[in-house]
């Protein structure tokens, strides 16, 4: 009883503690490999997924081999489509189990009940494990993470187990380890750290251990054979990736840093950020990297002699370094990465100080009992009091990037982001000014300069917004975003030609686009071509079947045409999905009044005018559908609102409703 009352306790101190991500949002990354990432939407894309790393974003040149993360993503659009909180909920049952994990683990490993909890508590509600749940991007750090911590589990069942039960758990570890490596690259590290595990703990004779030891990792050397095949195969090459900011070498020496860096930040995370600022080293005679790679050659001295001595008291110690290292390696030494240090990335590593700090905790317990208990409470209230306060800072992008560069103000990305942020609410002088900090920290960044172009567009500067989308999309000739933007403002400049060029090579990059075909559908509508108009309007929602504004655009495609059936059809659709836009029940009514249903058509006008009551049209429409029932004083008083409602340039408008007074008057 007191077991599941203790586990009671846990869950519901990790869903107050993690209470605050909920709603939660899409940020930065989220957008161009999930939000806009078009092959998620269906699950027939699944083969795709194994086949073409360039499904994994929206942007062709940010291509990666995550399978298993891009299916993961699929089954939540299945169940959530794009309501936020469930890609959340996903991300933090992952957490959770994790956790469980960790628990299972330690008890196994050192057959201690409380030193268990205590590794358990500390790596479920560290404030640095926040960031995982509150960014939906970071999925594949948390399912690397259970497919690692999984795949250790069934070689700690290796040590202990014999006969066929062995084979199994063999089988096990090795399919466990091919799912985390199709996760992320970096459970290539886990054959190292399963030897570790299996050398130090396994006690039996030296032929034994050497038979089980070819026998668990010869399998998984040959699944990172192939996968490291794959790689070259599909870039070229294999330990980079597509971007390559700075050279293998200098993100050695600064990378070196980050084993300790991380370790700081997991004592006193008090400085928690989505963008951390970090010095970029490009000499091995920098005292810091002098420094580092003594710490990290003191960490190696201690796990070879954990392996040349397995039975030593310190040989728990050497495996927990091990992991620590070998988990942060590839993030920390190999591969060239454009964000030098984040939360995520220590994620897959956060085992190892967990334990050890618990290890400190169980120490202080026996020791002294009454003070440690108060002091460790007192430590877990504050993780809790943390995690609450960052998943609130999570809610809003504006409190996210603004917390963010009071940190770091001299990232560009951040300066750039927070200007997207004032883009958002309105603030379009405080954005330029952001947009050209970013421009000034790092010149010639795709982002800042698409950020530039895509504000200037919003306030009508075409001229501006020509030049810097021309750019970006020089910059970044994959960034279909980009194109699109850039056919949208050829297309207001009156560069059809132009435009339809941008809007046809964004659909070749991805095909699926469901806002490239919208976009074109638009082009060819305002052109007359209402044939080709309605194909790109239905391949829009082929991609994507509750895209309001395909739906919109091609109601208004039906009602060009006279297919006014077939036009409120579409109108009702769109206003399904977004009922707060005024133009959707607007237009419902004005098809209901073609179809001569006025006192319907009334109904529609009205939800218009409860959004907006200054919409001089949707006044001058409930006037012609009070005509229509014969209510010539109340369709007097709604063409009056409609003239007082209207905008200088709307002068054949004035007209019309002028005339249509007089009309009713002399009646």
């Amino acid at each position: 009883m007191k077991k599941k009352f203790l586990w009671l306790i846990f869950l519901l101190a990790f869903c107050a503690g993690y209470l605050a991500i909920f709603p939660g949002d899409f940020y930065y990354d989220d957008y161009h490999s999930i939000r806009n990432n078009t092959w998620l939407i269906s699950l027939k894309n699944l083969p795709r997924f194994f086949t073409d790393p360039t499904s994994f974003s929206a942007r062709p040149r940010a291509a990666m081999y995550r399978p298993l993360l891009l299916l993961s993503y699929a089954l939540d659009y299945k169940i959530y489509q794009w309501r936020v909180w469930g890609w959340h909920l996903t991300n933090l049952v992952l957490h959770f189990l994790n956790s469980l994990l960790v628990w299972a683990l330690v008890r196994r490993i050192f057959k201690d009940e409380t030193l268990a909890w205590l590794s358990m508590l500390i790596y479920a509600f560290h404030p640095i494990a926040g960031e995982l749940v509150n960014y939906v991007n970071c999925r594949s750090s948390i399912l690397l993470s259970f497919f690692l911590l999984s795949a250790l589990y069934a070689t700690s069942r290796v040590v202990s187990a014999e006969g066929r039960a062995r084979v199994l758990w063999i089988i096990l570890a090795n399919l466990l380890f091919l799912l985390g490596i199709l996760s992320k690259e970096s459970a290539a590290t886990f054959p190292a750290i399963a030897f570790l595990y299996l050398w130090i703990f396994y006690t039996k004779d030296m032929r034994k251990k050497v038979k089980t030891l070819t026998g668990l990792i010869a399998p998984m050397l040959m699944i990172l054979a192939g996968y490291l095949c794959l790689r070259q195969i599909f870039f070229g090459k294999i330990l980079s990736g597509p971007f390559l900011p700075r050279s293998q070498l200098v993100t050695f020496f600064t990378e070196l840093k980050s084993y300790f860096w991380y370790l700081k930040l997991f004592v006193f995370p008090t400085r928690l950020s989505i963008e951390h600022s970090f010095a970029v080293e490009s000499s091995l005679f920098s005292w810091r990297v002098i420094l580092s790679l003594s710490g990290i050659l003191l960490l190696g001295a201690l796990v070879i002699f954990s392996i040349f001595q397995p039975k030593s008291r310190v040989a728990i110690l050497g495996f927990l370094c091990g992991f620590y290292v070998l988990a942060l390696a590839p993030t920390s030494s190999i591969v060239p990465l454009n964000v030098l240090v984040s939360e995520r990335a220590f994620y897959p590593a956060l085992f190892a100080p967990s334990v050890l700090l618990a290890l400190f905790f169980r120490s202080a317990l026996l020791s002294k009992k009454r003070i440690a208990s108060i002091a460790i409470a007192i430590i877990f209230a504050n993780f809790l009091l943390m995690l609450f306060y960052r998943g609130r800072v999570w809610q809003d992008g504006y409190k996210l990037w603004s917390d963010a560069f009071k940190k770091a103000p001299d990232l560009a990305r951040v300066a750039g982001e927070l200007g997207n942020e004032y883009a958002r609410r309105g603030e379009a002088e405080k954005a330029v000014k952001f947009f050209t900090l970013s421009e000034q920290l790092n010149s010639g960044e795709p982002a800042t300069v698409y950020n530039l172009g895509a504000i200037y567009m919003d306030l009508g500067k075409l001229d501006l917004a020509e030049r810097y989308l021309e750019e970006a999309v020089k910059l970044e000739p994959d960034d279909v975003l980009a194109r699109v933007n850039l056919g949208v403002v050829y297309q207001a400049l009156g560069k059809t030609s132009l435009a339809q060029y941008q809007f046809e090579t964004a659909l070749q990059l991805d095909p699926n686009s469901a806002l490239a075909h919208n976009n074109l559908g638009d082009l060819f509508f305002s052109t007359g071509e209402l044939r080709k108009a309605e194909a790109e309007f239905q391949l829009a929602l082929k991609s994507d079947p509750k895209n309001e504004l395909a739906h919109f655009n091609l109601g208004l495609t039906y009602e060009r045409a006279g297919l006014w059936q077939d036009a409120l059809e579409h109108f009702q659709k769109a206003y399904e999905q977004n009922p707060g836009a005024p133009d959707y029940s607007l237009w419902n009514g004005i098809i209901l009044l073609k179809l001569k249903k006025p006192k319907e058509a009334e109904e529609w006008i009205k939800k218009t005018l409860a959004l907006d009551d200054k919409y001089a049209i949707a006044w001058y429409y409930l006037g012609l559908a009070k005509k229509e029932q014969g209510d010539k004083q109340s369709a007097l008083k709604a063409l009056e609102n409609s003239l007082k409602n209207l905008k200088p340039f709307q002068s054949d408008l004035k007209s019309q409703i002028e005339d249509l007074i007089s009309e009713l008057k002399t009646r």
